[in-house]
């Protein structure tokens, strides 16, 4: 049987990146129907897994043998595996409660604590005019954010260097060993193939397909990139961290410069046979003027704006007006709802969601909020007569974030499948440093 002294660091493989967010399922390869045979090595993964998994849990800290009874291990096991995954830096001794005024017969009984800052995640979020980047701990909370305005014409190639700029300076601007990020994923507009590794089609950004946005961040990062469709991972950061926690059938519309969606059903991101499902923005719309799919703009673009007023009939405009009461303002707001309603009733039929969140960059002030609620209370006035069973219609409580939310939590989720498999395989070279702090930056456009 091989063992670890069987084979040099150089020729060992690098464990394979999981994506259990979207990514293909494993094939069946020959001779699956028997039962692995468990090695040495896999065994004490395993073992390692569980006490990492019990050391998360448990509250308060546990000690040695509250790990011991909880996994069922020996004392002597428990307390080597617990001493690895130390040094990994993935668990730490957690601080001495204060026992002031009593008496002690003897040193307390170390306790033991996850490190969430022993790795990283990276999610990115790009849009025509802007990239932003959040480097976030192992328990999702963000670390730093850095972002940055580009102009919509900016090539492919040019917008990837933009991409490995912006997620660099997060890493710099936190502190954090680069050497410790361990996933990245990338959400952009556009088709996505099913194994999260190629942008298929991305038409409002030019030459975004073609620029490889995988293997240029990941051989930037060194570690495994991922790419999604944006209003995929703002139904998954959604369904995280937002108001679809409670729900297994949710549709998320991301409105903005483009229409799409993202659908959970069962629980789980539906992604369809190709990559493509929930993209909206490719429905004929009744009653839509134009000979393009997709949902007719607040504004036109046949219409100008007044030269004596440049900011005046524009989408911002509108919405301004909407929320303070402007009559035209609230009109065009509700025919828009309407309109969305109406376009997208047949895909709510057909899944038939307990929940439709509407997440919009179109209300990015908590001003704009009375605005917000007149879009939601117009497109479910309108659903409720095209539609059998009713959902629950909401406002994303992410908003502008919803995508990077669900960015973080795709890498995320690449991680946790090795935590809960094989933990001590995750840490690079070079120690945890300083714990980074919060952080955030902003910059023109280039």
């Amino acid at each position: 049987m091989a063992t670890s002294r069987d084979r040099s660091p150089s020729t060992a493989p690098a464990p394979r990146a999981l994506w259990p967010l979207g990514g293909l399922p494993e094939p069946n390869s020959p001779g699956r129907e028997l039962p692995a045979v468990v090695g040495v090595a896999d065994l004490r993964a395993t073992n390692a897994a569980a006490i990492l998994a019990a050391v998360r849990s448990t509250d308060p800290h546990p000690r040695l043998s509250t790990l011991a009874e909880a996994t069922k291990l020996s004392r002597p096991t428990v307390e080597a595996i617990v001493e690895e995954l130390m040094d990994c830096g993935l668990i730490e001794v957690a601080p001495a409660v204060s026992a002031r005024g009593q008496r002690s017969p003897g040193r307390p009984a170390r306790r033991f604590r996850f490190c969430p800052h022993a790795g990283f995640v990276i999610g990115v979020d790009v849009r025509a005019r802007s990239v932003s980047a959040c480097l976030a701990d192992l328990d999702g909370r963000p670390v730093a954010v850095e972002r940055k305005a580009v102009r919509a014409d900016l090539g492919g190639r040019a917008r990837a260097r933009t991409v490995t700029g912006v997620v660099q300076r997060a890493i710099d601007r936190s502190g954090a060993d680069a050497r410790r990020v361990w996933a990245a994923t990338v959400g952009t507009p556009g088709l996505v193939d099913r194994s999260n590794t190629r942008i298929r089609q991305a038409d409002n950004l030019k030459g975004w397909a073609e620029a490889d946005i995988v293997t240029t961040l990941g051989d930037t990062l060194g570690c495994p990139v991922a790419v999604e469709n944006d209003a995929n991972l703002a139904a998954l950061g959604e369904q995280w961290r937002g108001v679809g926690g409670a729900a297994d059938e949710m549709v998320f519309v991301l409105l903005g410069e483009r229409l799409g969606a993202g659908v959970i059903t069962g629980g789980r991101l539906l992604r369809g046979h190709r990559g493509a499902a929930g993209e909206i923005g490719f429905i004929r719309f009744p009653g839509s003027p134009s000979s393009q799919p997709g949902l007719e703009p607040l504004v036109p673009d046949a219409v100008a704006p007044d030269p004596a007023d440049p900011a005046r009939g524009t989408r911002t405009d509108i919405v301004r007006g909407a929320a303070s009461g402007d009559p035209e303002a609230v009109a065009a707001i509700t025919s828009y709802g309407r309109r969305l309603a109406a376009g997208i009733a047949p895909v709510l039929l057909a899944l038939d969601p307990a929940l439709v969140v509407l997440g919009t960059s179109l209300f990015p002030v908590p001003g704009l909020l009375p605005a917000a609620e007149l879009l939601l209370s117009a497109a479910e006035e309108e659903a409720g007569s095209l539609l059998v069973d009713l959902p629950q219609w909401r406002l994303s409580a992410l908003g502008d974030e919803a995508v990077i939310t669900g960015a973080v939590r795709f890498a995320l989720s690449s991680v946790e499948e090795v935590l809960h498999t094989r933990p001590t395989s995750l840490p690079a070279q070079g120690g945890l440093g300083r714990p980074p702090g919060l952080g955030t930056g902003t910059e023109a456009p280039q």
